[in-house]
């Protein structure tokens, strides 16, 4: 009967248990009992160590994956003390919970005990049943499993989640450091573009800054020469981030040193190239547009340096592209950079911008971007509004697109015609 319980727990389960008992009662398996052979069979069929322990811890049967374990033999194992046999110890194990199983009739199970062998780690069920027809004599099933390899992952595992914890603190200290940085940075960049935009007889100016990270690659200045003489530049560095704002402050160092007297606009923009090729050896360069208001005759003068073309959109909605020729800064030493003009009337609107501004995928289209052309549509659009409304109009047209990079776009409207310039 002993091995049926056994056969049963090794089964597990309720139902299992249920349908070998039928099978029990319809079958002569007491006469497998009664053959050593069969039992012994059957036992063996269980690759997990089990024992059939008695209330005074002797060990009855025995499977041979238990006598594998233990590394003895059939006739060294059985009417053996299971602790003698486990622990070589003369008393029961001090976290042995067959008493427990006995006493409330219900299975007991050691979570993690030593391993037999020495090394590694088991867990122990014990499981009480009847080992006589009569039910007067119990015994306890003990199921013994190998957990050596769950064991050590579990270790490996706790080791590598404190790892990382380390890990991810110092990625914590470290991104709080990199914060930091970047704030100084960002302090340091706002330091250097103008804090508002200047108050200029005959002419009215707006500009939007819009870095997408906490340090952006653009730049712009406006430089007052004289009353009637006013510089405005605006770059982009190449890249994202700290590398491009990098750039970008040099060149503004380089802008700042290099109009400190004012000079053709064309030669501002080759000192500016060589400043960048004798100071950046990174492969950066940067875009610029760089142009002189002469207030008093209504003229403008520039040069570019492979910047998107800024527009002059007139009072009556003609759009005129400030076009001249010139290469990025700091790629080329003795670049040239053309020269141009252009004459300009009272309610004529200039519009100076980055290409991050355009250069944007429209998310009602299928990938469409909006580009450079449908950009300066906008602008035309918006040219019958009063100067205060123009920008924010452009920004809420914008508004539906997810910027990538940094964006600028300066307003210049002239406001007087060339006789009322300081006038009175």
């Amino acid at each position: 009967m002993e091995a049926l319980h056994l056969i049963l727990f090794a089964a597990g389960g309720l139902a299992v248990a249920g349908s070998l008992v039928a099978l029990y009662r319809k079958y002569p398996l007491h006469l497998i009992y009664q053959s050593k052979i069969g039992l012994e069979d059957m036992l063996d069929g269980v690759s997990d160590p089990l024992a059939v322990i008695s209330e005074d811890y002797t060990v009855k049967r025995a499977n041979q994956a238990y006598i594998s374990m233990i590394s003895s033999n059939f006739k060294d194992t059985i009417n053996k003390k299971c602790y003698s046999l486990l622990r070589n110890r003369t008393t029961p194990c001090e976290d042995c919970l067959m008493k427990q199983s006995f006493s409330s009739g219900q299975p007991a199970t050691i979570e993690l005990s030593r391993h037999p062998c020495g090394t590694g780690a088991v867990s122990i069920s014990f499981s009480t049943f009847d080992l006589t027809m009569d039910k007067k004599t119990r015994g306890i099933i003990e199921h013994i499993r190998d957990i050596s390899l769950l064991e050590q992952l579990k270790l490996d595992l706790e080791k590598k989640n404190q790892s990382l914890d380390k890990a991810m603190k110092h990625l914590k200290a470290a991104q709080a450091n990199i914060h930091d940085e970047l704030r100084l940075a960002r302090l340091i960049q706002q330091g250097i573009l103008p804090k508002h935009a200047p108050d200029v007889d005959g002419l009215k100016i707006s500009v939007v800054y819009n870095p997408v990270t906490e340090v952006g690659g653009d730049i712009y200045d406006f430089i007052k020469f004289s009353p009637e003489h006013l510089g405005t530049f605006i770059g982009d560095a190449s890249g994202h981030g700290l590398s491009a704002a990098f750039v970008g402050t040099i060149s503004k160092m380089s802008l700042y040193n290099n109009s400190k007297v004012e000079m053709p606009v064309n030669e501002l923009l080759l000192k500016l190239n060589q400043d960048m090729i004798d100071n950046i050896h990174t492969g950066h360069y940067l875009t610029c547009f760089w142009g002189i208001f002469d207030i008093k005759s209504h003229k403008f003068t520039y040069s570019r340096a492979g910047h998107p073309i800024p527009v002059l959109v007139k009072r009556n909605g003609t759009v005129v592209q400030l076009k001249s020729s010139g290469t990025f800064l700091g790629l080329l030493p003795g670049s040239i950079y053309e020269e141009s003009s252009t004459e300009y009337e009272k309610g004529d609107r200039f519009f100076l911008f980055t290409d991050g501004i355009f250069e944007v995928v429209d998310p009602e289209s299928k990938g469409e971007m909006l580009g450079y052309d449908r950009f300066v549509k906008i602008l035309v659009g918006c040219n019958h509004l009063p100067f205060s409304k123009v920008l924010q109009s452009i920004q809420q047209q914008l508004s539906k697109f997810s910027y990538e990079d940094d964006y600028t776009l300066i307003l210049i409207e002239a406001t007087a015609k060339k006789q009322e310039v300081n006038k009175g």
